[in-house]
């Protein structure tokens, strides 16, 4: 059973992202395969780039570089990530680009899997939020990625959780949720994109500060999870607050409370779990890593890459109004984050765990 100690931990856990991430901020469908953008680009004859180090081989990259997503299409993430992968195709000239492969199911674990088993040879990146060293810590008998699998490249943004209704819920707010799961344990339905990764374990820690019990329910992505409230399949949400852009635009759900320690800038009207009165902090940093065993130059490349397109200005014009919670981070920074998330996990793993 979770105890105060408990939730201090996974507060502090997922704070430390926060905390690590300011430091460094200033450095700096179905599955299938969706076809490459910008294959067109022609090649210029060997552009000399101030970003590609020394002993990347001349030719890299000489096909597309794939990018493993585990989700369904139409994330924010999903679509930011392609426009940087535009722009760094734009500015270094390369006749290859990158392709999307979608690798959907098991909550991300298919992709995490593909991912950590792929051939280390720059050719095959993918996504790589910190949610996934949940699984890895309380799978890691049935799965093959976790924290020391992978080669980190980059973190795009530092994602507050979100949990929230339809735009016609009777629920106004998060207590109005916690108090209905009370007068029918069980019964109440929350969508999430994993029951053991990031979202499950908050509601977990919501069920414990609360003393309640709801019925969580894990689908393929956020967009499936909310196409889901809004269809009525299930009464509520938790995501992250990137999760539900688009579907807050179309004036189709409410946000009831976000799960920084602080307010979202996005949503400033909107308290936090805290403020609520539930102990709980619900933070997802989402990262680019590629397998384990990338040669140093490859890898210094790509971050290089990602990081000047991240910060490109017809980029940042381009993002403005997709509310992004960007937090650029190299590699190394995103590796020693990540350890720090997951040595508390293991801790909280260790002494309490949730399943």
């Amino acid at each position: 059973m979770f105890n105060r100690k408990s939730l201090l931990v996974i507060a502090l856990v997922l704070v430390l992202s926060l905390t690590l991430v300011a430091c460094s901020s200033d450095k700096g469908s179905d599955n299938g395969d969706t076809p490459p953008a910008g294959n067109d680009t022609p090649d210029n004859g060997g552009k000399t780039s101030d970003l590609r180090p020394e002993g990347v081989p001349e030719d890299f990259p000489n096909k597309e570089i794939e990018y493993l997503y585990g989700f369904s299409a139409g994330s924010v993430q999903d679509a930011y990530i392609r426009i940087l992968f535009d722009k760094i195709q734009e500015m270094e000239g390369w006749k290859h680009g990158f392709v999307v492969t979608y690798r959907e199911g098991a909550s991300g674990k298919i992709q995490w899997n593909e991912l950590a088993n792929a051939e280390p040879d720059g050719y095959t990146i993918g996504f790589a939020p910190s949610a996934m060293l949940i699984p890895g810590i309380a799978e890691s008998d049935e799965v093959d990625f976790g924290y020391d699998e992978y080669d980190y490249l980059f973190n795009m943004m530092s994602d507050p959780g979100a949990i929230g209704v339809a735009i016609d819920s009777e629920y106004e707010t998060l207590e109005d949720l916690v108090e209905a799961a009370r007068a029918n344990p069980g019964k109440i339905t929350v969508g999430v994109t994993s029951t053991i990764g990031q979202e499950g374990l908050t509601m977990k820690l919501l069920e414990r500060a609360a003393d309640v019990e709801f019925n969580v329910v894990a689908f393929n992505g956020g967009a499936d999870v909310l196409a889901g409230v809004v269809g009525g399949h299930v009464d509520a949400f938790c995501l992250n607050i990137t999760d539900t852009t688009t579907f807050l635009e179309n004036n189709q759900i409410k946000v009831l409370a976000t799960g920084n320690t602080e307010r979202s800038e996005f949503l400033p009207d909107v308290p936090t779990y805290q403020e609520a009165g539930y102990d709980v902090v619900q933070v997802n940093m989402r990262a680019v890593a590629a397998p384990k065993g990338l040669p140093e130059p490859i890898k210094e490349y790509l971050e290089n890459c990602l990081l000047a397109a991240a910060q490109d200005p017809e980029v940042l014009e381009q993002i403005a109004d997709m509310q992004i919670p960007l937090d650029n981070m190299g590699g190394d920074d995103v590796k020693e984050a990540f350890g720090n998330i997951h040595s508390g996990l293991v801790e909280l793993w260790e002494n309490d765990p949730w399943q």
